[in-house]
């Protein structure tokens, strides 16, 4: 299933992707998607958000009560335009889904736009699309979040 977004953030693309590689935003991102624990950090391959996330009800009976999730978020260097292009990778150990893809930044105009575009995936023999269908919309809310946490990121909300 196809899963696309757009964040748009009041800041340059190097203020955009320093964002994404801080740890202080990796963390408010899994604290408000509701992670019982999490991991983050940064290095040459990305950054990285490791999280134990309540499961949604539906997906219970595979998951249990909580789900792992792996979140890397990998950009290129900035073009002279002020473009970046990432990709961006969920997997979840032990369970049979998956997400990936690419993202896109750009600017005009004092805004920053980050444009998502991925193939999320339940491997289920004969449910899985219907898995995949159910799950779309907590995927979306998850996404969503990272708005959220940029937006307070960007205004100077956080602090470690």
């Amino acid at each position: 299933m196809q899963i696309s977004a757009q964040h748009r953030y009041t800041a340059t693309p190097d203020q955009v992707l320093a964002m994404m590689a801080d740890r202080i935003w990796l963390t408010e991102v899994a604290k408000r998607a509701g992670a019982e624990q999490w991991s983050a950090s940064v290095d040459a391959d990305g950054s990285h958000l490791q999280a134990a996330l309540p499961a949604p009800a539906r997906a219970q009976k595979f998951t249990g009560a909580t789900m792992k999730v792996n979140l890397t978020l990998l950009w290129g260097p900035l073009g002279a335009d002020g473009s970046s292009d990432g990709h961006i990778t969920v997997a979840t150990p032990g369970m049979p889904a998956s997400m990936h893809g690419t993202a896109h930044l750009s600017s005009e105009q004092a805004i920053s736009t980050v444009d998502y575009l991925a193939e999320f995936t339940i491997t289920v023999p004969l449910v899985g699309k219907t898995l995949e269908q159910a799950a779309a919309p907590y995927v979306r809310r998850i996404i969503d979040i990272q708005q959220a946490v940029g937006d307070d990121y960007l205004a100077g909300k956080l602090t470690a």
